[in-house]
């Protein structure tokens, strides 16, 4: 019997470890939902203000575009194992402090500014270390399985997360969601505590005689270094940033408006809508591991991501007050619905490709830093990109955003097939997986 159980929950989650890391980030992430639902409300409580919380969520976001390159070179310095654990239990113990000073009545906008921002920047200093590690626990040939968990444990949040957070808020009010939010933290640190991590790699990295402000920077010069070099890399980074910069104010702005305020939909009816984002994602979870051993994982990620465009065209035409008008209410949600589905599932097949390559071609010794300067560049546009967006719908249709930015989706999906540097990446990494 024990065998069959060992049997089981390897079927289901790769390996002993792998499974722990997988808890323990489904936990972190569903517990950040939560967290974001509780702050936003109570920042609207205690202000009313918009501008309030704008500003608060844009604090939330400075240590990922700031400091995501550096503690990615913390990742690679430090032992992850360390960095992980340690991370959960100060997010733990910073929301756990949130529910004591509020329910002793002295939470003040300063205080919340101030935890938030620590909070976020113990979820930058996280990433990098779980990225870096995930290809040390389980083997080559698992990893596409690997990040298809991963890529459903972020589906899980975008669901849980709100309707935890939610349900908590209206049973155990602020200072209930705060502390089962921060106790969940830190039980989450203690299963991370008995995962195996691989040992590191220390190549390529500089001398450990080198004092510690030299070795930082030695090795924030190496990564940069390393990414520069690797012209397929560096393209595929400038998609993403591109890409980035286009699909975070159409989700977040665009579509949110176009729903409220055009075409008058009610709350229940949008949340319906937009779930099926993250159900797309689930979808695509289980079509991802079969989808990879029938075609190539470029030709995955350059045609999801011109579907994905395509299928913003589409919108963009429904967005249209000839058709939208006369399309009545069930119509206009199997649409929007359909539409948002697909694009979830198409984007799984972009995420996981992308994110099997980094894992298969960088050196253990430069991933932290490869991961920490991705996830910065790639973030660092999008806020500005969302205050421009906050513009172009009051000045533009969203039929007209729709399309433009589909088309230009589309068009660097096309760009990127033809790119010989990024075939010439992938191919590198079908070298690397028939040598191993």
């Amino acid at each position: 019997m024990a065998k069959d159980k060992q049997t089981l929950g390897q079927r289901l989650f790769i390996n002993r470890d792998f499974a722990l890391l997988f808890w323990g980030r489904l936990v972190s992430q569903v517990g950040d939902g939560v967290h974001y639902l509780a702050l936003t409300w109570l920042v609207l409580d205690l202000t009313g203000s918009g501008t309030a919380l704008g500003t608060m969520l844009f604090a939330s976001s400075i240590p990922m575009v700031v400091l995501a390159p550096f503690t990615g070179v913390l990742a690679d310095l430090w032992d992850r194992k360390t960095i992980v654990v340690a991370m959960d239990v100060l997010r733990g113990l910073i929301i756990l402090s949130l529910a004591f000073i509020f329910r002793s009545g002295h939470l003040t906008m300063p205080i919340l500014y101030v935890a938030t921002v620590f909070s976020s920047l113990c979820g930058v200093l996280f990433g990098p270390a779980i990225s870096a590690t995930i290809p040390g626990l389980v083997k080559k040939d698992e990893l596409v399985k690997a990040n298809s968990l991963n890529n459903f444990s972020r589906a899980a949040t975008m669901i849980l997360g709100p309707v935890l957070g939610a349900f908590l808020l209206g049973t155990t009010g602020y200072f209930g969601a705060f502390f089962i939010n921060g106790v969940a933290f830190l039980l989450s640190a203690l299963s991370e505590t008995f995962i195996r991590f691989p040992k590191m790699v220390r190549e390529h990295l500089p001398a450990p005689e080198v004092s510690p402000s030299r070795q930082f920077l030695l090795s924030f010069k190496q990564g940069f270094v390393y990414i520069w070099q690797n012209v397929g890399l560096r393209s595929l980074i400038f998609y993403a940033t591109a890409l980035n910069f286009l699909g975070a104010p159409l989700m977040n702005v665009v579509f949110p408006y176009f729903g409220k305020e055009v075409l008058l939909l009610e709350a229940q009816h949008y949340g319906t809508v937009q779930a099926m984002f993250p159900v797309g994602f689930l979808v695509g979870t289980v079509l991802v591991g079969y989808l990879t051993k029938k075609f190539r994982k470029e030709a995955l990620l350059t045609s999801g991501i011109t579907l994905q465009g395509l299928i913003v065209v589409m919108v963009g035409t429904f967005a249209l007050p000839a058709v939208y008008s006369n399309a009545g209410l069930v119509n206009t949600l199997l649409s929007l619905s359909s539409s948002l589905l697909v694009i979830g599932v198409l984007n799984t097949l972009v995420n996981v490709p992308f994110q099997v390559m980094l894992q298969e071609t960088v050196p253990d010794s430069y991933r932290g830093r490869v991961y920490g300067l991705i996830d910065s560049v790639g973030q660092m546009l999008v806020p500005l990109s969302m205050a421009i967006s906050g513009f172009l719908v009051d000045s533009f249709s969203p039929a007209s955003l729709f399309i433009l930015s589909g088309l230009i989706t589309a068009g660097l999906g096309f760009s990127m097939a033809s790119s010989a540097k990024i075939k010439l990446l992938y191919a590198q990494e079908d070298s690397l997986a028939t040598d191993s």
